[in-house]
């Protein structure tokens, strides 16, 4: 190449272009690949903002749509928050519309903000004339008892005492009309204790009032007269006595009963009964001071205090009150009737007994002058000797009294035992009562009995007595403590019960009787009554008529003390008797007295011919027994037979009288 420079010059040249070009061809590679990953740089950065674009977009969308679903339910818990607040402000005004309480309410200053209606009629303001006033000017309230105005001013913090207690006060409306109310208040608090106001609550007692006057007035008055019962009147006896014991006081008390009012009952009826009586009340009330007391004390009774009256004007007002009552005529319908009154008189001073005694001796007064004639005064005197027989009478009532409070009656039986062995005869019992004293001794029927018809208690003993044996029959027949009528020959046993003419003339026995007997459901012929041969002959009609009715219900009957009364057989024709007891006075003697023998032996004979059996009383020896069964009587009770023994004594502890 050394010595060809120019080919060797061109060729370098050549070459040169060549390299050249493959440079520049290089660097045009280079540039496109550099260009090429510039534009896909650029193109995914492109890319990158678009989507951070896209990306911000969606939030902000997000963002609006997440702020407009909140502020919706914003709006809406808003809108139900105010719905609920304006529901429970209608359902507060409807309440407080509604209530039959008077409301108000006031602010911290003690000016009224609101009344609700039963306010704005009590008080004479309606709400927009009240609001805004003092609560003193609309509310106004006095002491009942006092009459004072009482101030009802705001409450502050520390005024909460007594808050709640009701007050019965007198509300004056706007008018001056007074209420009676009964009020409370309390002070409205915030959650801070700060106080806003006050609320006021009051109602209307005067109808509570009225009928709590009305229960009270009923509760010591009588219904039928609009006298004061028997209860006031023994509370205003009991301060009279007071009284006259501490301030040497006199007074009277007068005890009356009616004479023809039985009469006007039977004849007319008891409406008739009851008009006579509101009329006979208007009468008496005319002769009556001021300051006295009449009340009705049942039925026809009726009784009066005369306060600060000596014994001569008492027995003036008594006599005027009878003459009065004397001169009076009762017409109903086409009838007429006379009245009178038998009036017992007690002056009270510091030496008289308690309320019951007084009573006591009022009644046994008033019974002796029935006993004397009828339409009479009776005044009471110590020292005369009719009454100092009679003051055993007034002890053995108030035992009788307090027996029946207490539940001191016991129950006894007697065996009485069949004599014709051959018959298969069933034996029977007779009940006897007996009566514990206040030291628990027992009194026999002959200590109490007498004075327990004297003074109409009879009646009374006898249902005790019936009551209490039929529920004792009920539990022994229950329990199977008493023989079937198959293992006694057929015939059952009988408890016999012995009643009085009381009893036999009281129209309501019988549907006693058959009460207590559908309530216990007794088999028949466990029971039998006892009426004696004189009560028998002296109400014949009635006993006859009461045995018929009693023998419907299962009953038996038995004649008592046969031979004692008329002794006339004729009479038994008529009496549907199952058993004649013939008296004791024939059995005694009839041993060694042939004449008391043959009384019996005919007594037995005719019974037979009539269907009744026999039974004799007040065996006492073996002897007298062996005579009877000779005569073929059938029964014997006495002593000598059995003496009476308890009959289930919790009977008698256990149970309350049962009268009508």
């Amino acid at each position: 190449m050394t010595g060809e420079i120019a080919r060797a010059s061109e060729l370098n040249l050549t070459q040169a272009v060549l390299d050249d070009s493959r440079l520049q061809e290089t660097l045009y590679l280079l540039l496109e690949a550099n260009h090429a990953e510039t534009a896909q740089a650029i193109a995914v950065a492109s890319q990158g903002m678009r989507y951070g674009f896209l990306l911000i977009g969606a939030g902000g969308i997000l963002a609006l749509l997440a702020g407009a679903v909140i502020a919706v339910l914003v709006i809406r818990i808003v809108a139900n928050t105010e719905d609920n607040l304006e529901r429970e402000k209608e359902l507060a005004e409807v309440t407080l519309h509604s209530i039959m309480d008077g409301v108000i309410t006031t602010d911290a200053a003690g000016c009224v903000e609101y009344l609700n209606p039963v306010a704005e009629h009590y008080l004479g303001w309606s709400n927009a004339q009240a609001s805004g006033r003092p609560l003193a000017e609309i509310y106004r309230v006095i002491d009942e008892r006092s009459g004072s105005a009482i101030a009802p001013l705001p409450f502050t913090s520390t005024q909460t005492a007594g808050a709640d207690e009701p007050v019965a006060v007198r509300l004056v409306d706007r008018s001056g009309r007074e209420c009676p109310v009964r009020y409370s208040h309390a002070p409205i608090r915030g959650r801070d204790g700060t106080v806003h106001g006050m609320i006021v609550v009051f109602h209307d007692v005067s109808q509570i009032r009225a009928m709590a006057q009305q229960l009270i007035w009923q509760a010591s008055h009588d219904a039928l007269t609009g006298l004061v019962n028997r209860r006031e009147f023994e509370r205003r006896l009991a301060e009279l006595l007071e009284t006259a014991r501490t301030q040497r006081r006199e007074h009277a008390l007068l005890f009356m009963d009616l004479d023809n009012f039985k009469a006007v009952n039977d004849t007319c009826g008891h409406s008739a009964g009851d008009e006579l009586l509101r009329q006979l009340t208007a009468v008496m009330q005319t002769r009556m001071r001021g300051s006295d007391t009449l009340a009705r004390l049942g039925g026809d009774e009726f009784g009066a205090l005369l306060e600060s009256c000596p014994p001569d004007q008492a027995l003036r007002i008594a006599n005027g009150l009878r003459e009065t009552v004397r001169e009076f005529r009762f017409v109903w319908q086409d009838k007429t009737f006379s009245a009178g009154v038998s009036i017992g008189l007690v002056p009270l001073n510091p030496d008289s007994g308690d309320v019951n005694s007084v009573l006591t001796i009022a009644d046994v007064c008033c019974y002796e002058a029935k006993n004397r004639g009828r339409d009479r005064v009776q005044a009471y005197r110590p020292q005369d000797r009719d009454y100092s027989g009679k003051h055993g009478d007034l002890q053995v009532v108030s035992q009788i009294n307090r027996a029946f409070e207490l539940g001191q009656f016991r129950l006894y039986r007697q065996f009485i035992m069949p004599l014709r062995p051959a018959l298969r005869q069933p034996p029977h019992h007779e009940v006897l009562v007996r009566m514990l004293d206040r030291f628990d001794n027992l009194i026999p029927p002959t200590g109490f009995m007498p004075a327990a018809e004297r003074y109409n208690l009879l009646t009374s003993i006898e249902r005790w007595v019936v009551s209490a044996l039929v529920e004792y029959l009920h539990r022994q027949w229950t329990s199977g403590g008493m023989p079937r009528a198959a293992e006694a020959g057929g015939e059952r046993g009988y408890y016999s019960v012995n009643i009085s003419g009381a009893s036999i003339n009281d129209k309501s026995f019988p549907d006693f009787l058959r009460n207590l007997l559908t309530r216990y459901e007794l088999p028949h012929g466990l029971l039998c009554f006892e009426i004696t041969e004189t009560t028998a002959i002296s109400n014949l009609t009635k006993a006859a008529e009461l045995m018929r009715e009693l023998k419907g219900m299962g009953c038996r009957f038995a004649l008592d003390d046969f031979g004692t009364g008329m002794s006339s057989f004729a009479y038994l024709k008529y009496l549907p008797v199952d058993y004649l007891k013939i008296a004791g006075m024939f059995i005694k003697d009839m041993a060694t007295d042939p004449m008391d023998y043959t009384i019996v032996d005919a007594i037995n004979r005719i019974s037979h011919i009539l269907g009744m059996q026999t039974v004799a009383e007040s065996v006492e020896d073996a002897e007298t027994l062996a005579k009877l069964t000779e005569l073929g009587v059938d029964y014997a009770q006495g002593y000598f037979i059995s003496g009476p023994e308890a009959l289930a004594t919790e009977v008698g502890s256990e149970r309350t009288m049962l009268s009508a």
